[in-house]
């Protein structure tokens, strides 16, 4: 088979999950497989991505921007299609959310979520209305979908009108990276991090919901957790007003005790989850959630949202706490914090179901679709 991977919609360090997604499937694809050659289209900025060197993979630069959502939207629309036909692909899969919708071959997209409809609001009007509209119509032109949960597939079959036999769920797994644990006077020196602390992940996308994490932190220090620190690692908020005055609400002594850290190389973000007391996890919405299995992965107990597709994710090795009710959120934390039998027990169980997802298995189902696709089944 002649397979294309449309990756132009990947912004390497920005759209998060996506990134490990399409990376650790190509790789896993490229392991599994020896019959299969994949043509990989990529945009200008991740011309140099980090992908399999195997000789079944040849990258297909394409002169456009991601960052110009409109070029990148008509490139693809109206020249992708072209290049496919050229190349005599076979199938195309668009890996994030959107294909052309006019190809001279089979297509499968991989639609993530529905973040459009779950967290319009909180995105740009003309962001949500071109989702909406690219997305819902990629779903009707796509001969398969294939999305990361259950809950995704659900909303997908009712919000967006697809019969469920078009829709295969894949799991994502832990991103695939090589690294050593960090000694952490070294991570102390160079982010000055302090222990005891708990560990979370900003992003620019204010559904993630650090500042009730931030509410939820200074409640702790309220009910006697002196000594915590809480670290976050990555993009603060685009225009984090709510945070701004989560921080402005808190007194002096608990601002001192949140160490904003910036982005991390990759290397770097095992450490950071090991040596932490507890990972909180406060997202409003996730079609899946992968900073789940890395803390799995990293022996660190986690406390997390209920929210959207997390607890399918995290099933039984994770406490849950409703994310807009800080108390709970707090309740939750403290309890991990001092039952060292519950945190044992988190650990073990983490470690358990880490064993449920892995990316050759999640190759090997979106390579029986593809075969599905191409033989009409």
């Amino acid at each position: 088979m002649r397979i294309g991977l449309n990756l132009l919609f990947l912004l390497p360090g920005v759209v998060g999950g996506t990134e490990s997604y399409a990376i650790s499937l190509i790789n896993a694809l490229a392991r599994i497989n020896e019959q299969n050659d994949y043509f990989v289209f990529t945009n200008q900025e991740s011309a140099n991505l980090s992908i399999s060197a195997s000789k079944h993979i040849s990258r297909v630069p394409c002169q456009v921007f991601a960052t110009n959502r409109v070029s990148r939207y008509a490139w693809e629309q109206l020249i992708l299609p072209r290049k496919v036909k050229s190349l005599q692909i076979e199938l195309l899969h668009s890996l994030g959310y959107v294909q052309p919708l006019r190809l001279p071959c089979k297509s499968v997209v991989t639609i993530h979520d529905l973040n459009f409809y779950n967290i319009g609001h909180m995105m740009s009007k003309t962001k949500r209305i071109a989702l909406q509209f690219f997305v819902t119509r990629s779903a009707k032109a796509a001969d398969h979908i294939i999305t990361v949960s259950e809950f995704s597939k659900k909303q997908i079959v009712e919000i967006l009108g697809v019969s469920p036999e078009k829709v295969t769920v894949t799991y994502n797994a832990i991103k695939e990276r090589s690294y050593h644990l960090v000694e952490f006077e070294q991570l102390k020196s160079k982010y000055n991090i302090r222990q005891p602390y708990i560990f979370g992940l900003s992003s620019p996308s204010p559904h993630k919901n650090i500042a009730n994490l931030v509410r939820g932190f200074a409640l702790l220090k309220q009910r006697g957790a002196n000594d915590l620190k809480l670290v976050l690692a990555g993009h603060l908020p685009k225009g984090s007003n709510d945070l701004t005055k989560a921080l402005d609400d808190v007194n002096i002594r608990v601002r001192e005790d949140i160490i904003f850290i910036g982005y991390v190389p990759d290397s770097v973000l095992p450490s950071l989850y090991s040596y932490a007391e507890a990972f909180v996890f406060p997202s409003l919405y996730e079609g899946f959630g992968i900073p789940i299995l890395e803390a799995f992965s990293c022996g660190t107990p986690v406390v997390c949202s209920k929210m959207a597709a997390i607890p399918e994710v995290a099933g039984d090795a994770s406490l849950y706490f409703d994310p807009h009710n800080i108390e709970e959120m707090a309740d939750a934390i403290l309890k991990v914090l001092i039952d060292g039998s519950l945190r044992n027990e988190l650990i073990e169980r983490g470690k358990s179901r880490l064993k449920l997802f892995s990316w050759e298995k999640t190759a090997e189902q979106t390579l029986a679709v593809y075969k599905k696709v191409l033989s009409g089944s």
